[in-house]
């Protein structure tokens, strides 16, 4: 018994000792993979670390560079251009550019079930008419024409409550005001007056808005009448100003970099009215109300702009050119109805610089206002009941639309809001897109 129980003792201490050995060999191993997991590790985090040293530096030659030469970047709205430097996909924007244009988001999602009219408006008074708006950062900035000369033409109303618009202030600048621009802290107005077409105003303070400066055509001749003023655009330091036909030139580029005392550099004549004007990479794209409709203007000499190239139409002996947008290379363009519609004779187009061809659609109706994204057209008309449409790219399908009540005479996109300048004396309604 002794001699067995000695045996077996013997048996447990070997198999005590091979598990022993076994762990002993499993923990070596671990070690040793542990051990050189972390050299890896260690190796791919410097390659890591050094490929983003190398990507940062990269990135920080092209800030140094201006971003000049970038290869394979892509757009986010007009003046914001995307582009990739692995691991990064870095965003330069040209602020210059963008000052005065509108603070749309340039990716909207359109859902019809996601979206709220909001109609109310507010009263601008009796017989007087909004023109044109602009609105930013929840501020619609409104322009009217009243047949009275004592009615208050400009307006700052605050929109952040959608059910409940307020008059921040306003002001009277005279004879009324077709169009408007806002740049930062200053407005900008056409005149709907022969006496001065442009006036600038300080809306620094925008509970007291103060008419700054003005300044008015140059007359060809002491007896010529000089016109109103249609249309505007501001872009880097530049009034573009159009007007109705008259002796002079129809289209003027204002040096406003001193806001107090704005200056002619340059004209065009177009021998018809300017009704709309956008300026984009030293082109002026002008819409026009004779037999070519969009013109596109030179702008490297301001001095002396040149006409690049003009387009026409059928219907132009009834139709007018009315309303552009531009974004991210494609052009929109839109005109009236010209009374009686046409079904071949369309009222909108898109144009792109990287296609001789275009897209158009018939819009009975009309096109007072147009907004270009990258899924959508979107589109201000005057077809009852469906005065705002949403269209697929490239006009392919009509996704929905959108009846308003009223026929609005203008657009503005704010974020994710759409304003319109009503054409009456309630003066602005919105539609809020929700995300």
């Amino acid at each position: 018994m002794k001699s067995q129980t000695i045996s077996q003792n013997k048996g447990f201490l070997t198999t005590e000792i091979m598990v022993a050995f076994s762990l002993l060999i499993l923990f070596t191993l671990a070690a040793f993979t542990l051990q050189s997991s972390m050299w890896k590790l260690k190796e791919w985090s410097l390659e890591e670390l050094e490929s983003l040293k190398i990507s940062v530096l990269g990135a920080d030659e092209f800030a140094k560079g201006g971003f000049q030469n970038l290869l394979g970047f892509g757009s986010f709205g007009n003046n914001t251009k995307l582009f990739t430097i692995n691991p990064f996909v870095l965003a330069h924007s040209d602020y210059e550019a963008a000052w005065g244009r509108s603070g749309c988001y340039p990716r909207l999602k359109l859902d019809e079930e996601n979206i709220e009219y909001f109609s109310e408006g507010i009263n601008i008074g009796v017989a007087n008419t909004s023109t044109d708006i602009e609105g930013r950062n929840g501020i619609a900035y409104l322009s009217a024409d009243s047949s009275s000369s004592s009615a208050h033409d400009f307006f700052i109303i605050d929109t952040k409550d959608q059910s409940d618009f307020k008059i921040i202030s306003s002001l009277n600048t005279g004879p009324g005001i077709n169009a408007l621009e806002i740049a930062g802290p200053y407005a900008f107005v056409a005149q709907a007056s022969s006496v001065n077409q442009l006036q600038i105003i300080d809306i620094h303070n925008r509970m007291t808005p103060q008419l700054i400066s003005q300044l008015r055509l140059t007359l060809p001749t002491p007896t010529t009448t000089a016109p109103v003023a249609t249309s505007i655009f501001y872009s880097k330091g530049f009034i573009y100003l159009g007007s109705a036909k008259w002796g002079g030139p129809e289209f003027t580029i204002i040096d406003v970099s001193n806001i107090n005392d704005p200056f002619i550099v340059g004209t065009f004549e177009t021998n018809t009215v300017i009704n709309d004007i956008y300026v984009q990479d030293n082109k002026a794209y002008l819409a026009t109300a004779d037999e070519d409709q969009l013109r596109v203007l030179d702008m490297e000499d301001k001095r002396a702009p040149v006409l690049l190239s003009e387009f026409s139409s059928s219907g132009w002996q009834t139709q007018t050119g009315k309303v552009l947008d531009f974004f991210e290379g494609t052009l929109g363009f839109g005109r009236t109805v010209g009374g009686f519609n046409v079904t071949t004779n369309h009222e909108t187009f898109l144009f792109s610089s990287s296609s001789e061809s275009y897209a158009s659609k018939d819009i009975p109706g009309g096109v007072y206002g147009i907004l270009i994204q990258p899924e959508y057209t979107i589109l201000l008309t005057h077809a009852l009941g469906h005065e705002l449409q949403v269209w697929s790219s490239g006009f392919s399908k009509l996704i929905f639309d959108v009846p308003l009540g009223t026929n609005p005479v203008r657009m503005s996109c704010d974020g994710f809001a759409l304003y319109f300048a009503t054409g009456d004396s309630k003066g602005v309604s919105l539609l809020k897109l929700y995300e």
